[in-house]
């Protein structure tokens, strides 16, 4: 889950790590974990900087009572636990470090800290929080269709199949595109080996890397790779088969009847993919190299953007695992209402162990969850929620949206005839 919603950042650390010396062991420990979907892992994020000088420098000379509460709760973040059993199957538990303003707001009560359970079951997650009865269930397959429309007959077992290959397509895209990126990093340390207390009790040894850069690196990283993406066979490779799976889903789903041949998937996708490299290159070519990094930064400040940082800390065994990652990206802006630039930062520091022997658990019954067809079909079962829990505020949100889209399409079908 972990790794699931830092998906960006971790794509930005394997594509960081593909140089030699310190940061290599970053980018085997990072491949390396893409093959270990059995872990248990708890972390914290939060943002940082100055936070507190922000609603000043917005031009409110006083901070009401609410505004302080939302920068307190912002500051003191969320703290994540859980267990991946694999790519499909995770448990988690999200909890508020300052819950104050839901208290106020009655959101929540009792002695613990208000948090949230999420169990996610090969397409089906459940949420709940302590305060409720039961859990609030969304069935991607059933989302799915009512996205699909009420003519599409939709195969379950048929997507599942093809997302299960596009994952396995991905995942064998980077361990061999990121083995082999070769962008040298200007500043990587090992700073050598270190213990590390895991959240289970357990002390490992491990190497400890750094990695720092700022907006001028980024810049010239991003250039590096959209250089090295037009022009290398493997990424050209993975985008068409990538649209040819995507292609053949789409048509089963949509077309059935058409019967498109896999030759002529691949022809289409290969034209397209073809075309769209060769543009991109263009670019690259022409105007990708009209300006340096110091004049894009340059420009960047005129526009309220003076800077960003980024420092990544990595603990790697000698298995190579990763069984800690501390990052913090500070960004440093002026927007006209300012006065002076300030910096504001996102932090976050996550614990990865049991690797292969995750934390085993129960999947809730279909008994302990309300759909939200049953909601629609029955608003007393809004009654497993706490009246005015957040979950609930949720659910009755989400019932609302569904019911004016039900109008939407019964206004639409009344116009067509």
């Amino acid at each position: 889950m972990w790794k699931k919603g830092s998906a960006l950042l971790l794509a930005l650390m394997l594509l960081l790590t593909g140089c030699a010396g310190e940061a290599s062991l970053v980018r085997d420990a990072m491949v390396a974990s893409l093959e270990k979907h059995n872990y248990d892992f708890e972390g914290t994020i939060k943002l940082t900087g100055d936070i507190d000088k922000l609603p000043a420098a917005l031009g409110k000379q006083q901070q009401d009572k609410e505004s302080a509460a939302i920068l307190a709760a912002v500051q003191a973040g969320v703290t994540v636990k859980g267990t991946v059993l694999d790519t499909k199957n995770m448990k988690f538990n999200v909890e508020v470090n300052d819950d104050k303003l839901l208290r106020e707001k009655q959101f929540w009560t009792g002695d613990k800290k208000a948090a949230l359970e999420v169990v996610i079951n090969d397409g089906k997650l459940f949420a709940k929080t302590p305060l409720d009865q039961k859990y609030l269930l969304f069935d991607t397959n059933v989302i799915n269709a009512a996205a699909l429309g009420e003519n599409v007959k939709v195969d379950a077992a048929k997507i599942k199949e093809y997302q299960d290959k596009m994952n396995k397509l991905a995942i064998d895209f980077m361990k061999k595109y990121f083995a082999t990126y070769g962008y040298k990093l200007s500043n990587a340390k090992n700073l050598g080996t270190e213990t590390v207390q895991l959240p289970n009790g357990e002390k490992v040894k491990a190497t400890h890397v750094a990695v720092n850069l700022d907006a001028k690196e980024l810049i010239n990283m991003f250039f590096y790779t959209a250089n090295d993406a037009v022009t290398n066979q493997e990424v050209k490779k993975f985008a068409i088969e990538m649209m040819v799976l995507s292609n053949s889903l789409n048509e089963e789903l949509l077309n059935p009847e058409k019967k498109t041949s896999e030759a002529e998937k691949r022809a289409v996708a290969e034209a397209m993919v073809t075309a769209g490299l060769a543009k991109a290159k263009q670019w690259l070519d022409t105007e990708g190299k009209k300006q340096t990094p110091e004049q894009l930064l340059e420009k960047a400040k005129q526009n309220g953007f003076h800077g960003v940082t980024l420092n990544m800390d990595f603990y790697i065994t000698e298995e190579k695992l990763p069984v800690r990652q501390k990052s913090t990206l500070n960004v440093t802006f002026q927007v006209p209402e300012m006065k002076q630039p300030l910096t504001i930062g996102l932090e976050s520091d996550q614990y990865s162990y049991n690797f292969n022997k995750a934390t085993k658990y129960d999947v809730p019954s279909k008994d302990a969850a309300v759909t939200l067809d049953q909601l629609k079909q029955d608003k007393k079962a809004l009654d497993a929620f706490r009246e005015k829990g957040f979950l609930r505020v949720f659910a009755e949100k989400a019932l609302e949206e569904h019911q004016a889209l039900e109008q939407f399409k019964t206004m639409e079908q009344e116009t067509k005839k």
